[in-house]
């Protein structure tokens, strides 16, 4: 038999990119292939080039939908991968929208970025183009969760629920090796024990070599139950000070719980009718496709007894959800309170950008960080309370209040991490991917001293023998 080993060429001592290359007797299977996200330059060069050759690949299995995952798969294509790509339903649809947005958005900003420095003679290429994401889309092979399917001979796989986003999984393989069956569970992103709408994520028998995210490996998460009532906080102070609130939000889920928690706050009375704006296209197909799944059971039982007392969970009177270019321009010389949520999550491109560049000088403008801010990306820069950044390479002054709310998060933080670990009990070894140094460290300590042996950190292009 040949070998049987694991590659990291992604979210190897980062966020984002996750790219994981297992090799076993009977070919290669890639796990997820994202895009890494941040400072220009430094994604560029990380995103352009792949560690192995694409048409090696046997079989790719994608964990979700989230670009940091899935973004890769259209330049994968492109360059000659003819692999079967195995995801959820769910995770299938929703992935062939954030692809085609990918690409819409990278020739958007490139259009804009060289337009705006022609006079520089700089210039800037999409990575992949919209026939690029559809072609990846074509191989797409749908498995439910708990379905056995083989991608490859001798490999037999299914998707768990991950309880992170509609439609995430935990990838789980059997593998036949010449040192006996060997069982590898990767968990993609793995959700945290309190959810505001998923199921919690179970932890599978037998497994002998894990390979979890590790993201908010040195922190604890606010208990969601805050997150109401800062929210209407915030919003209660810019309708005083009529201003607006712009959150960065990630299409895929965060926007659909922010949007869930203005609902029941309008319900309750919590809030006055100010206007709320979904500025994003692809949040409004993909509410349209929560709205189409909410009776499944991978959401929780709060959500789906919610949903139907409710009847529209994702909508109310006070809120529209935008999709022409034109009504998201208007939308910066609009007077009055409001609030605006729109991509990209960490501000790294699409209509955020504008509405930033447009607001960013303005006092009574308050940008709310509702997810994880990767380093290099404008979002972390913020975050970090910078001063002056640059969008589309023009630098403006932050006059601006930037606040975060931790509570969002879809990642499981270290007390759900070690929890799960220790209740999977992995026999051979455990690698945290997804994190950056600082949160992989804490996490390796904090499993150390609950007597879980055998954690390792690959760093970019670490290879690690399996038999």
């Amino acid at each position: 038999m040949g070998d049987f080993k694991i590659s990291f060429y992604g979210a190897a001592g980062e966020v984002t990119g996750s790219r994981h290359l297992l090799a076993t007797p009977f070919g290669t299977l890639l796990l997820d292939c994202g895009l890494f996200q941040g400072h220009r330059t430094d994604a560029d060069s990380k995103n352009r080039t792949f560690s192995f050759e694409p048409a090696s690949v046997g079989a790719a299995l994608l964990t979700h939908a989230h670009v940091d995952h899935c973004g890769l798969m259209p330049l994968l294509y492109r360059k000659g991968c003819a692999a079967p790509l195995y995801a959820t339903p769910a995770t299938a649809e929703i992935a062939a929208i954030m692809m085609a947005d990918s690409a819409r958005l990278q020739e958007g900003d490139a259009r804009f970025y060289n337009k705006v420095h022609a006079a520089e003679n700089l210039a800037i290429e999409p990575l992949y183009d919209e026939r690029d994401a559809a072609l990846a889309g074509t191989h797409f092979r749908q498995a439910g969760y708990g379905e056995t399917f083989a991608p490859l001979p001798g490999v037999s796989a299914s998707f768990l629920n991950a309880g992170h986003v509609l439609g995430s999984s935990m990838v789980r393989l059997d593998v036949r090796t010449e040192g006996g069956p060997r069982r590898i569970l990767y968990t993609g992103d793995l959700g945290r024990e309190e959810t505001l709408l998923l199921e919690t994520p179970a932890a599978p028998a037998g497994v002998d070599y894990l390979v979890i995210e590790s993201t908010y490996g040195d922190r604890l998460h606010e208990p969601l139950a805050d997150a109401s009532g800062r929210l209407a906080e915030v919003i209660l102070r810019a309708v005083r000070e009529e201003g607006r609130v712009i959150i960065p939000s990630f299409a895929l889920e965060r926007t659909q719980e922010i949007v869930l928690i203005l609902d029941k706050l309008r319900h309750e009375g919590a809030l006055p009718e100010v206007p709320v704006y979904v500025d994003s296209p692809m949040a409004v197909s993909l509410t349209e496709i929560f709205n189409r799944h909410r009776d499944g059971l991978c959401f929780n039982h709060n959500f789906r007894d919610y949903a139907r007392a409710d009847g529209d969970p994702f909508g109310f009177d006070f809120i529209r959800y935008v999709r022409s270019k034109e009504e998201s321009q208007a939308l910066n010389g609009r007077k009055g309170p409001m609030v605006i949520i729109s991509a990209s999550g960490m501000c790294e491109g699409g209509r955020i950008l504008h509405h930033l560049r447009n607001s960013i000088d303005r006092e009574n403008t308050t940008i709310l960080l509702v997810g994880y801010q990767a380093q290099g990306t404008l979002g972390r820069r913020l975050q970090d309370g910078q001063k002056k950044v640059r969008i589309f390479g023009i630098e403006h002054e932050v006059w601006a209040r930037v606040e975060t709310l931790h509570s969002f998060s879809s990642h499981a933080d270290r007390n759900d991490l070690v929890s799960f670990i220790g209740a999977v009990k992995p026999a051979r070894g455990v690698f945290l991917v997804h994190g950056d140094p600082e949160a992989r460290s804490s996490l390796s300590a904090a499993l150390a001293a609950a007597g879980v042996r055998g954690v390792k950190c690959p760093l970019l292009g670490d290879t690690f023998n399996l038999n």
